[in-house]
């Protein structure tokens, strides 16, 4: 089998193979970078030590070891380097995207070793760039050229965990956007006036490293102070999006999370595709459930009758009436308490559980249905899985204060121009002018086409339509090989909530299922 890819899903996948294979495997694992592991959001190459993750270390599937023991084995030198300190390692920690980078180096390595111990062949390609994939009579091919030419080969299995693809640039409207990465770029920046398109964790990561950059971050009476270097305070950003609205603070939850069995049900049901009423028994399912999880919460939001397409205004409802920054304070210092006394808010445990559940519902909803999903459902379930780490909130908190930082809030109608001084964004009959726009919106959703192999961007590649079911790809030809795509992008649309480390296990763990099941059956 080769594995498209050697980041965080491709660690899993390799994991959930050697954990089960009834026989000697070979596996060849192809990764166009230099460092098999880390992938793009973990990359050192891509990324500051002043950027978080945003995934409790409790929360990370471990590999060979769990995250903090890996940590706790490392001496000061090497955790000095990833901006800890062993008084940091905590099962609530939040750590730098480099720390985990680092981590999932150390696992790849390790999964490898273990192995070739094992009897398995297992080659990693480093500098490898696939530049193909295509099903033949023999199996998959798959083409790659390296630093000393090209090549290719055949396979049973082909997985293609290759994730976040971001230009060094992209075009919008006739407006040059920037991309957020690598950081180093953005910490080079000269500008003085800084538009940041988003307001998620990707956006604040721009925030924290411009601002890094030109002043530090301090502790002054409890709180934390941000000062600018001397002839350096001049600069402004401006972190914009549609709501205006900053992510909330982490929270504290219980695991395992509380079971909403209504929803639960409809969930396991055993039906494949939606009749077209998925969604809304769904939906009542769900209300009925936070009734019992939290009535006086949903009694607040509009009670058990609130129409799905009413659902989101009421949710975001009172942030959207208050300044993002008053609501920032506010909301660190309830989630700084929570945390603190380890004590959960039934409702968000709750929508964490739906956010589950709904995952499984997404692939089997009509078109229809998606798309209703995306507009009535979807923002609510983002923004609950998006909170940050309260480090993250913090530093935009003294950003603000020290007024390099604001929030703009762009509402529906908003475009991007191209000014005589640079870019523009018109909105709500205002305009604010830039010396240059960052797009940290996170990875747009992307087609097959997209992915950069030639022949999966043929229209008669598929026998039906790409709903991704069990990840493998409906091969219209006669191959006995099988494609399994587990590469993000492309499963945006169908699967919109596959974009962390807990995603990645369960979709590397599924796709090592399925292939070696499948190589029971066929004996190859």
């Amino acid at each position: 089998m080769a594995i498209v890819g050697a980041g965080p899903t491709g660690v899993y996948t390799l994991a959930g193979m050697l954990a089960a294979a009834p026989s000697a495997l070979s596996v060849d694992i192809f990764e166009k970078g230099a460092c098999a592991g880390p992938g793009m959001p973990y990359s050192p190459d891509m990324n500051a030590p002043c950027m978080l993750s945003n995934i409790a270390s409790r929360e990370l599937p471990p590999v060979v070891t769990s995250l903090n023991d890996w940590l706790r084995s490392l001496d000061m030198s090497d955790l000095s380097g990833l901006g800890l300190a062993p008084g940091l390692i905590s099962d609530e920690a939040f750590y730098p995207r480099v720390a985990l980078g680092a981590y999932f180096t150390a696992q790849m390595a390790a999964l490898i070793a273990q192995g070739r111990r094992q009897g398995h062949r297992i080659e990693l390609h480093l500098r490898h760039a696939v530049t193909d994939v295509r099903p033949r009579e023999a199996g998959i091919e798959v083409s790659w050229t390296f630093p000393g030419g090209t090549s290719g080969a055949v396979f049973a299995d082909v997985v293609l965990a290759t994730g976040h693809r971001w230009p060094d640039s992209v075009e919008e409207g006739g407006v040059m956007l920037q991309s957020p990465w690598p950081a180093e770029k953005i910490a080079r920046l000269p500008e003085e006036r800084i538009g940041v398109l988003g307001s998620s964790l990707s956006a604040i990561d721009v925030a924290v490293t411009v601002a890094s950059a030109r002043g530090r971050f301090a502790e002054a009476g409890g709180a934390l102070r941000y000062e600018a270097q001397q002839g350096r305070g001049g600069f402004r950003l401006s972190l914009m999006s549609r709501k205006g609205l900053l992510p909330e603070a982490d929270y504290w939850y219980e695991l395992p999370l509380p079971e909403l069995r209504r929803l639960a049900a409809i969930a396991g049901e055993a039906t494949a595709r939606s009749d077209g009423t998925l969604l809304e028994r769904a939906y009542g399912a769900f209300l009925d459930d936070f009734h019992d999880a939290d009535p006086d919460w949903l009694a607040a939001l509009g009670g058990a009758d609130l129409p799905r397409d009413e659902f989101a205004a009421a949710y975001f409802a009172p942030r959207l009436a208050a300044d993002p920054f008053d609501w920032a304070r506010k909301n660190l210092a309830v989630a700084e308490r929570t945390v603190a006394e380890k004590r959960p808010t039934p409702w968000r445990s709750a929508l964490l559980r739906a956010h589950e559940l709904f995952e499984g519902l997404v692939p089997r909803l009509t078109d229809a249905e998606l798309e209703a999903f995306h507009d009535t459902l979807k923002p609510v379930f983002t923004d609950s899985y998006a909170c940050v780490p309260h480090a993250s909130i913090r530093r935009l908190l003294a950003l603000h204060e020290a007024g390099v930082l604001e929030v703009i809030r762009l509402g529906s109608d908003s475009r991007l121009v191209d000014g005589p001084g640079g870019p523009a964004v018109e909105y709500g009959g205002r305009r604010a002018e830039f010396e240059i726009v960052v797009d940290a919106r996170g990875q747009r959703p992307m087609t097959l086409a997209d992915l950069g192999f030639p022949s999966l961007a043929e229209g008669d590649l598929l026998s039906g339509p790409l709903r991704f079911d069990e990840f493998v790809l409906p091969l219209r030809s006669s191959s006995p090989g099988r494609i399994h795509c587990v590469a993000l992008p492309a499963l945006l649309r169908r699967h919109p909530f596959v974009q962390g480390l807990v995603n990645a296990s369960e979709m590397g763990g599924a796709t090592a299922g399925a292939i070696l099941r499948a190589m029971r059956e066929t004996g190859h």
